[in-house]
């Protein structure tokens, strides 16, 4: 089955790289998957690109500059036509606007997900973005949404529809296997200490990720365990600022993006999450996978992603000394640790495994093109069989 995937971007963040890692199984669930950015080239939101393109995808542009873009729908219209798909499947807000339409218009079933966590908006532009976004999505065959929490949340603002469904995002758990002992060794540019107790942030530096509360709580982690580094691997808009907060404080490593994520991951003793808003955060399943402890905040879907007292903690957001406590619990506590960290491991399996995901993914697709074809006999000329007389 041909789909095509539209997403908004090629920008660092999740939602692009989830792609790169189902096109690994893609063919296996019997998908023959290609991926275009709604955004044009010319806007440089191009971080993600090189790992699609090592992912064998051959990412294109449909070259829509803007949601009001006046050309947009026409543009998409050409681009699934030309793209021969059977699906096509938008990703993110402005393609799950957009796409939904055109797809229509071109005769192919569409089928969107939202990657973030719905929310009421204050300003009115917002607002009318978000309703847009919702009345579009769900008039396809199936508006995704990667949580329960978060289908519950856009619950509490739209009004629900037969559409919407939960889909959670799968993760490849060969390439995320636990460590049998200690921790293995760091890459080696990474400048850590050997045999330091390393708390890793796996994330894109955004705001809502709440970095900085892990940072106001390094200090107190450091009074009780002094060789202790908080390792911050990603990059993105609020670096310069989160660097600036984290200046003068000992034992916080920056490493910027990196796509060795899982040697990181089995080179750490604890996974750390401070997010203040997550829909389905995928590092915290990684992190499990990896067979690692866990402490994050009980945002959103986390708490499907963690288990409290069973995979980690899970601490309130904005809470630096509640951060810190449970860093400094995990950490004392090697056998807690382990536990949770196994029990993490067999989460993962049982619920993010990705050959699982794109198998459910494929389901849907099925479903879709199964009732685009039932719609297209039921509009054909003479396809009501005649009474017999």
């Amino acid at each position: 089955m041909r789909i095509l995937q539209i997403i908004d971007s090629f920008s660092y963040g999740g939602a692009e790289r989830l792609l790169a890692t189902l096109n690994s199984v893609a063919p296996d669930a019997g998908l023959d998957m290609t991926v275009t950015s709604l955004a044009p080239a010319s806007q440089r939101r191009n971080a993600s690109l090189p790992v699609l393109e090592a992912a064998g995808l051959e990412p294109a542009y449909a070259d829509v500059d803007k949601l009001l873009d006046p050309q947009g729908i026409p543009k998409l219209v050409r681009v699934i036509k030309a793209s021969g798909c059977e699906v096509v499947h938008a990703h993110l807000g402005y393609s799950a606007t957009l796409v939904p339409i055109a797809a229509r218009i071109a005769g192919v079933p569409c089928v969107s997900t939202l990657h973030h966590l719905p929310r009421r908006r204050d300003a009115l532009s917002d607002k009318v973005k978000s309703w847009l976004c919702i009345q579009s999505a769900e008039r396809g065959h199936a508006l995704i949404f990667v949580s329960d929490a978060a289908r519950r949340a856009a619950g509490q603002i739209y009004r629900p529809h037969p559409s919407w469904r939960t889909l959670h995002n799968g993760v490849d758990l060969t390439s995320f296997n636990p460590v049998d002992g200690p921790p293995a060794p760091l890459p080696a540019d990474i400048d850590v200490p050997p045999g330091a107790p390393v708390v890793s942030i796996v994330a894109a530096v955004r705001e809502p990720k709440g970095h900085e509360y892990a940072v106001a709580a390094w200090p107190k982690v450091r009074a009780q365990v002094p060789d202790a580094v908080l390792l911050i691997v990603g990059d993105g808009p609020h670096l310069p600022a989160l660097r600036a907060k984290a200046e003068g404080v000992p034992g916080i490593v920056f490493t910027g993006a990196r796509e060795d994520v899982p040697a990181i991951l089995r080179g750490s003793t604890l996974a750390l999450l401070p997010s203040l808003t997550e829909a389905l955060p995928t590092s915290l399943i990684e992190a499990a996978a990896t067979g690692l402890a866990v402490v994050a905040t009980t945002v959103g879907g986390t708490p499907e992603t963690v288990e409290h007292g069973r995979t980690g903690i899970l601490v309130e957001p904005r809470d630096s000394d509640a951060i810190a406590t449970a860093v400094t619990d995990l950490l004392i506590d090697s056998a807690r640790r382990a536990q949770y960290g196994a029990a993490g491991r067999k989460l993962a399996e049982d619920r993010f495994d990705l050959r699982r995901w794109a198998g459910r993914l494929a389901d849907v697709y099925a479903e879709a093109l199964g009732e685009n074809d039932r719609r297209r006999t039921a509009i054909r000329p003479g396809a009501i069989a005649k009474p017999e007389e």
